[in-house]
């Protein structure tokens, strides 16, 4: 990656950690009287989403370059298991929690008879999906898909070495 890539890589680093944190800070406290409401959040990834987009890209593009390093496959494969192995479980983590919260939204607010009636992604729950373990989420993910770029990109190089031979 050329250095202005690299430079816009880290400003849309720094504004997706920003709107990460801005969309945690609109976490509403569960009270009785409570109606829910719209999520005034969402209207930040509208204005991210270019930068959210290009640091996807990046972290790729930067883990595909990283695992490449690494000469032998099983530790590029190990790496990627290990990876999503702790994704998985910070995915499973997050899901179960929401879903708690989810539940406990029914017991508080009167107006509302069944978890069905809630969404996950709610104006309560922001604290659980916008915070540092969600954003360490995503950059697994970009990590196992530039690993198995990587691969992939060296089985391709290496079929098409043996054509030419």
């Amino acid at each position: 990656m050329n250095r202005i890539l690299l430079f816009f890589y880290f400003v849309s680093l720094l504004v997706v950690m920003v709107g990460f944190y801005g969309m945690n800070s609109f976490t509403a406290v569960l009270e009785e009287d409570d109606t829910g409401g719209s999520n005034p959040a969402m209207v930040i990834p509208v204005f991210i989403l270019p930068f959210f987009f290009y640091f996807l890209y990046g972290t790729t593009e930067l883990s595909m370059r990283f695992a490449e390093r690494y000469k032998n496959r099983n530790v590029r494969l190990g790496s990627a298991v290990v990876s999503a192995a702790a994704a998985f479980g910070i995915a499973v983590y997050t899901f179960a929690r929401a879903q708690a919260l989810r539940n406990e939204i029914v017991q508080k607010l009167d107006h509302i008879e069944s978890a069905s009636q809630m969404p996950l992604l709610n104006l309560y729950s922001n604290s659980i999906f916008f915070n540092p373990m969600t954003f360490i989420l995503i950059i697994l993910l970009c990590y196992i898909a530039g690993v198995l770029w990587s691969v992939s990109r060296k089985r391709r190089q290496s079929a098409e070495n043996k054509r030419s031979d």
